[in-house]
């Protein structure tokens, strides 16, 4: 009994089309897969590559304002650093017309070398007073973060408040000495 013509041809076609099948699920796919990851990856690379060019065309720029801002920050010296900040408090008092009670500064090393003026300070007066007090540091030059304020009321109508303030102020490593 030979294979007749007909069945022969469909023979073939099933082989034909199993082949197409397995063509596609062995060859086809995985590579239009890596395909894909790759076209990813390449488009990763060349925003990443674009990320890093304007880096480089602005790094005299960013070296320049970074010095700027070392220059005109806070001196090596602690002391000094001290003497500036507590200075620039008394300042920012004089302006507000707010009432010192308490100034508690307190230096801390920090976990790369640096030094931290952390300064804890409580004061009273009016609502305004403490507006602008706290204005007066937060656009000073000097660079300073506040951390920590609460505000309490003194009496029944809120005419007087106390301010309990905490802020730093920090020598990096390279301007220690």
């Amino acid at each position: 009994m030979g294979i007749r013509k007909r069945e022969r041809i469909l023979i073939i076609a099933t082989l034909v089309c199993l082949g197409v099948f397995l063509g596609d699920r062995i060859i086809l796919t995985p590579l239009a897969r890596a395909w894909s990851r790759r076209s990813e990856r390449i488009a990763e690379l060349k925003k990443s590559v674009e990320k890093g060019a304007l880096l480089l065309s602005r790094q005299a720029e960013v070296e320049r304002r970074w010095k700027a801002i070392q220059d005109a920050g806070l001196p090596d010296d602690p002391s000094q650093v001290e003497e500036r900040v507590l200075g620039r408090v008394q300042e920012w008092e004089s302006q507000s017309s707010l009432a010192l009670s308490s100034l508690k500064p307190r230096w801390r090393e920090t976990d790369d070398e640096s030094k931290k003026l952390e300064i804890r300070l409580t004061a009273s007066g009016s609502l305004d007073s403490i507006a602008r007090f706290l204005y007066e540091a937060e656009a000073d030059a000097l660079p300073v973060c506040i951390e920590d304020v609460g505000l309490t009321s003194r009496d029944r109508r809120g005419d007087t408040l106390d301010l309990n303030l905490k802020f730093s102020s920090l020598i990096l490593k390279g301007k220690i000495k």
